[in-house]
């Protein structure tokens, strides 16, 4: 309860305090997302990172990314809150307290593409190059002291820079300017001004994956009583998206970003969730049905020729 409370009041910026702002300056002025990373040689590597604390969409363009990439292309994915002595291929059987929510569900979703999770990012990378020569960073925009083959920052449409404060004032990781210049293009679904190139990309609900696997029209929701269980950064994102299309859960459940959700009974006909959150569901929570929401990310074709290896 606690850990969602504050991250709430991170991505509001609500803790604006006179101690607050003074932490806030001194984050700023040393927060840095270029990152050392020991890049693996010959490996064409490709950053995908946010200015945001979560909840920008970066995981979403990864996956889409790897597939319009595919097959010679491996993914590093977050390993928070997994328990790891090394680097490893995570698989679609793997336990998600082992490798994590975000690693688990791009697994799944990306079959024969290789992601990979590590106790460290250099061990990860590693790995990952002796799979393909083509490897997607979930989470890093820029390595030093070699820069990385492409960065792509993804930047949420509503607050492309979130609370336009560093924590403990905000959620910023790091100042406008810097994660500009870390980049060298911007992904976002809405209009942003940047001195680098803007592309869109569209990231719809396009329908939903019932607990027998098959897929229904996301209209269909809108006739059924549902409960909403989120455990993301930015859940408002979801609900906005629901409600633009009629559709208005009876129960709404939210929790911090990669929390363990509870099993709980509420009269609902279904509970719907997103793929990274059903990683930690089964297909039924307190004896009602468990559904996906279905997001399509839509790349630009001029994105993935950015990202694509030299010569390809």
């Amino acid at each position: 309860m606690l850990r969602r409370e504050l991250g709430r009041a991170l991505e509001r910026g609500s803790l604006r305090g006179p101690t607050a702002l003074a932490l806030a300056r001194v984050w700023q002025r040393f927060a840095d997302p270029v990152r050392p990373v020991a890049l693996p040689p010959g490996a064409h590597v490709i950053g995908v990172g946010g200015a945001t604390l979560g909840g920008a969409g970066k995981s979403p363009v990864v996956l889409a990314l790897a597939r319009a990439l595919a097959p010679d292309v491996a993914v590093v994915a977050s390993s928070y809150r997994a328990r790891l002595s090394g680097a490893r291929r995570v698989r679609a059987d793997d336990s998600v307290e082992r490798v994590g929510d975000e690693a688990l569900w791009l697994a799944r979703a990306l079959g024969q593409v290789p992601v990979i999770v590590g106790k460290s990012r250099d061990q990860a990378l590693a790995l990952a190059a002796r799979h393909a020569r083509c490897v997607i960073v979930d989470g890093l925009l820029q390595a030093r002291p070699q820069r990385l083959g492409c960065s792509l920052l993804v930047l949420d449409a509503d607050a492309p820079w979130g609370a336009r404060c560093c924590p403990p004032a905000g959620d910023l990781r790091a100042s406008r300017q810097r994660c500009l210049a870390a980049a060298d293009a911007v992904l976002t679904t809405g209009a942003v001004e940047a001195p680098i190139p803007v592309f869109r990309f569209l990231a719809p609900l396009s329908g939903v994956i019932d607990a027998s696997g098959e897929r229904r029209p996301i209209a269909s929701l809108a006739l059924l009583r549902l409960g909403l269980v989120l455990a993301i950064a930015r859940p408002e994102r979801v609900r906005a998206q629901l409600r633009a299309l009629g559709i208005t859960p009876a129960v709404v459940e939210l929790h911090a970003d990669h929390a363990r959700l509870p099993d709980r009974r509420a009269p609902v006909d279904a509970w719907v969730t997103t793929a990274k959150c059903a990683t930690k569901l089964g297909a039924t929570r307190g004896g009602a049905p468990v559904w996906v929401l279905e997001q399509r990310v839509e790349l630009p074709p001029e994105i993935v020729a950015l990202a694509s290896p030299p010569g390809s």
